[in-house]
């Protein structure tokens, strides 16, 4: 089951005071900064309590961190199914290894890139899970699996998931109900769109929220059913909420009685439409499933039936677990009272009615005859799924009410005779054995269909006749690999609102043809072998999207696809255009255009600057182009610019006209030099500014002015020799150079440069998290097998910095200048500022002051002698000294959280007393050649084996071993 219950739940409780301080608390447990080690944690509540929404949040806030990442949801009821497990593991492979979940030709164990996964840092959520054995199968009890730094997110009802794991790996998190404020708030979010009630329904609404058990799902399901409706029906809805407290002898009505209350105000359409998601529909792309439900209105986003389905934000239909588990339930007793009133139909169920033995043999390869009399008992059907069946004799008079026929992998033969269709609107015959001379074309009459898919069609080589297919709107082509022509009749579709021909990667031409569907909204060439498309896409004025990703051998785009004033997405990705028609600039609802990757185009043309007030997206990456032209400056309403690894030699002056840019991307530019222009004060909006790998050699000073820049990325700018002061607003920053004058307070600094002189005084960060601080070129750091001359002090002239850092986690330093580090004493409050400052004449740097909430330190090609006021670290988890001249770790004793200590060639530590550590899980001493005992290891209870290599300590654990 691919259908998720995480985006609909976001609505239940996004706009609930605390959704961002419980997220927060999550990310807390889960210690980011440990990267060590694999984590679990268990996010526990009933049912409809918000569990998915935020996992789902906290996936969003942290999914970047990984290298990988997953998202299963239902994991209880896909495990329900023949191979659910199965279905389960394969997801989790071809969202790890990114792999398209559409291609049938995959279909790995998890066990054959095992390899690979102990070498990723992944992000899984398992959703809805309830057996142990269940979540076992997943990501196994051991952790084992994947890398150093995973976190693996559980969400479920039962609070005994997580027993069998390591506490020291394991966290939990409990969901509450929601106060009586924020139930409040959310049902007036959901009830009158703000966040307070009206006068004439105050009383109504304390009385109906107080009603409830203060779930969100109940909570927002209640307020929506009651958004327009009159004080009279939300009288009612309170005296059947009444009616239900007396029955059950309850105080409050829970999440199922209010879910019934509601279905059963439906009116029969309502019903219907509820009814068909809830057995069948969900999960399914909204656009195709309203075709199920003629003269009803189904958005493309938003929702319908609310509060009952709505439309997620990939446009797939979307209904709660347990609103399905209710419709089912209506329908099974709909059927209890009359067996012919079925309204959807799989092949099981056919088998099952013929009373024929499932499970014989391999019933997968196995292919079952029906006939119309099979189907005698359900003559309502709707909705009928089949897989690798057929249809044999006479059909006459039979599915009259047949709406939606999902038939996989049909047979090339077809035997049937008078199978009309009359209602069918849509048809599905994915990876089917068809041709072009299939039978079903002729036999098999279907005046209303409107959606055709043949998805994975690999034996057709060209499409049918099209002539009798008039109303048809939607042509799915994706993935037919044989397919090499496109019947002239397609012009004929004169209401086709879509053709997805993605990954027919024989096809290479279109047909003049294609000009005539006046009505298509979307053309999808991506993956083919398109090299032209022709003159007469001109004509298709209500065109809104035009992909051609991957179309490589493209060579040319007509200028006439100025006449798509429609046009919104322009994709073009990989494709071998050597230049873009002036007549781009006619596009005057263009929002997206995207042309990375194609190597040929040397130039923009300057009419782009026309569609200033309609781009908000432009991707010229990895191109030839080598200068952006000067109406680049019109571009009033561009959000996104990404320029990586493209030849733009330098911002043009008018960069500081695209007033609502957020996002400048101009990583690996090696043509990239020169000063950024002093007018990027007029990118007031601007969020993020990366620039690693350039020969940019200065920022103007009125980058400060930027009021909301929080992402600045210089890695590896070798040219720039100083920086200036930068905006308060900075949350990412990475600094690696010469000399140094550090910012304040931060989160992320990205800064790497050889020439850099300083870097400013940088006061008022005061979000500090994790700071990483290299006089090195990080490319160049030794590898741990080898053996570098330690850093010597080498001071020249005198200079300080400090850094308000109360939230400071995580330090990363490698600074050849530095010899001591000095840490505000454990008995008094932790200081407010970090501080580096020189004593001139005596060759010595000292940091000082560093915040108690840090959790992880490292120092690596470091002077690093000694490191003053270690004990006061008490919330400090991770401590990794490589290569330093360090003396002594005094104070280590009183590190009680610490869990892992990483020691190697630290050729000056000679003891080392480990007794009061009893948190410490991980030790690792390699090369530290003056290390001869480690006092206190038996007592570390907590510790899985040491790892002890090349240092004359290795037979003091030898004998230990031998003791124990």
């Amino acid at each position: 089951m691919e259908t998720s219950d995480r985006n609909y739940a976001i609505a239940a409780v996004q706009n609930v005071v605390g959704i961002d301080d419980r997220a927060k608390q999550i990310t807390d447990l889960l210690e980011m900064e440990v990267d060590d080690e694999v984590r679990i944690l268990g996010i526990y509540g009933a049912d409809g309590i918000g569990k998915t929404t935020l996992a789902k949040a906290v996936y969003d806030r942290i999914s970047s961190c990984f290298d990988s990442r997953s998202f299963l949801t239902e994991v209880k009821e896909t495990a329900q199914n023949p191979r659910g497990i199965q279905f389960l593991q394969t997801r989790l492979v071809r969202d790890i290894l990114e792999r398209d979940h559409e291609d049938p030709s995959f279909d790995e164990r998890i066990e054959d890139f095992l390899d690979i996964f102990c070498e990723k840092k992944v992000l899984i959520v398992v959703d809805d899970v309830e057996e142990q054995s269940h979540l076992h199968a997943i990501v196994r009890k051991q952790l084992h699996w994947f890398g150093p730094g995973s976190r693996i997110i559980v969400t479920s009802e039962n609070e005994e998931i997580l027993r069998e794991y390591d506490p020291e790996k394991a966290r939990t998190y409990t969901v509450g109900a929601l106060d009586d404020g924020q139930a409040f708030e959310l049902f007036c979010e959901h009830a009158f769109k703000m966040q307070s009630s009206i006068p004439d329904y105050d009383g109504l609404t304390n009385r109906i929220v107080n009603a409830t058990e203060k779930l969100p799902l109940a909570v927002e399901v209640v307020g929506s059913f009651l958004r327009g409706k009159s004080i009279q029906e939300w009288a009612k809805m309170e005296k059947s909420m009444k009616e239900r407290t007396r029955s059950s002898r309850k105080t409050t009505v829970g999440l199922e009685e209010i879910l019934d209350i509601c279905c059963k105000e439906l009116d029969q359409q309502q019903k219907d439409i509820f009814l068909d998601i809830a057995c069948f529909i969900s999960g399914v792309d909204a656009r195709i499933a309203s075709y199920m439900w003629p003269n009803c209105y189904l958005p493309s986003s938003g929702c319908i039936l609310m509060p009952l389905a709505k439309t997620g934000e990939n446009i797939e239909l979307q209904m709660h677990r347990l609103l399905r588990c209710l419709g089912k339930r209506i329908c099974k007793k709909e059927e209890s009272q009359d067996p012919r009133s079925r309204r959807f139909c799989t092949q099981d169920m056919v088998l099952k009615a013929m009373n024929k033995e499932k499970g014989m043999g391999n019933v997968e390869a196995l292919c079952f005859d029906f006939t119309a009399g099979d189907f005698q008992s359900m003559p309502k059907i709707r909705f009928l799924k089949l897989d690798n069946a057929k249809f044999c004799g006479n059909f006459a008079g039979a599915f009259a009410s047949l709406r939606w026929l999902c038939w996989q992998r049909c047979p090339p033969d077809f035997d049937a005779e008078n199978l009309v269709l009359r209602e069918l609107a849509i048809l599905e015959l994915p990876r089917g054995k068809i041709t072009e001379d299939w039978g079903g074309w002729r036999k098999i009459k279907m005046a209303k269909l409107k959606v055709l898919n043949l998805t994975g069609c690999s034996d057709l080589l060209f499409t049918p006749e099209f002539s009798g297919y008039k109303d048809l709107e939607i042509l799915i082509l994706e993935g037919c690999s044989r397919l090499v022509k496109l019947d002239t009749s397609i012009g004929k579709l004169k209401r086709l609102v879509s053709l997805n021909l993605k990954f027919c990667s024989r096809l290479n031409w279109l047909p003049v043809e294609l000009g005539g569907m006046t009505a298509l909204k979307e053309l999808f060439i991506d993956g083919t072998s398109v090299r032209e498309i022709p003159i007469s896409i001109g004509n298709l004025n209500q065109l809104e999207t035009l992909s051609g990703f991957q179309c490589f051998p493209l060579t040319h785009l007509p200028s006439s696809v100025g006449y798509l004033t429609a046009l919104s997405e322009l994709s073009l990705d990989g494709a071998k255009i050597t230049e873009l028609p002036i007549s781009l600039g006619e596009l005057s609802n263009l929002r997206r255009l995207s042309l990375r990757d194609c190597r040929y185009l040397e130039e923009l043309p300057n009419s782009i600057g026309k569609i200033g007030s309609s781009l908000e997206e432009l991707d010229i990456s990895a191109t030839n182009i080598s200068e952006l032209p000067g109406s680049i400056g019109n571009l009033k309403s561009l959000k996104v610019l990404r320029m990586d690894s493209s030849f733009v030699r330098a911002f043009p002056g008018e960069i500081g006209n695209l007033t609502n840019l957020e996002e400048l991307h101009a990583s690996w530019c090696r043509s990239l030099k020169g000063a950024i222009p002093g007018n990027i004060k007029g990118l007031r909006h601007l969020k993020s500014l990366t620039l690693r790998h350039s020969r940019i050699s200065s920022l103007p000073p009125e980058i400060s002015t930027i009021p909301g820049l929080h992402t600045l990325d210089l890695l590896q700018c070798n040219e720039i020799e100083e920086l200036p002061k930068l905006p308060p607003s900075l949350i990412r920053l990475r600094v690696s150079s010469k000399k140094m004058k550090l910012p304040p307070s931060l989160i992320r600094l990205r800064v790497s440069s050889k020439r850099m002189k300083a870097i400013p005084l940088l006061e008022g960060l005061k979000e500090l998290e994790e700071l990483c601080l290299s006089d090195r070129d990080p490319k160049a750091r030794r590898p741990s097998s080898s053996k570098w001359p330690v850093p010597e002090s080498n001071v020249i002239d005198e200079h300080s910095f400090s850094i308000s850092s109360p939230k400071l986690r995580k330090l990363e330093l490698s600074l050849s200048q530095v010899i001591k580090l000095k840490f505000g004493p454990a008995d008094i409050p932790p200081p407010k500022r970090f501080k580096m400052v020189t004593h001139a004449g005596s060759s010595r740097k000292e940091v000082s002051e560093l915040p108690k909430t840090l959790s992880v330190l490292k120092l690596y090609d470091s002077a690093v002698e000694e490191i003053e006021g270690l004990e006061g670290l008490a919330a400090l988890k991770r401590l990794d000294i490589s290569n330093c001249r360090i003396q002594n770790l005094n104070g280590i004793g009183q590190l009680t959280s610490l869990r892992s200590l990483i020691l190697s060639d630290c050729d000056c530590l000679s003891s080392l007393d480990l007794s009061n550590l009893m948190s410490l899980k991980v030790l690792e001493i390699r090369r530290c050649k003056m290390i001869h005992q480690i006092e206190g290891l038996d007592k570390l209870t907590s510790l899985v084996k040491p790892n002890i290599s090349e240092c004359p300590a290795l037979t003091h654990v030898i004998a230990r071993s031998a003791v124990m």
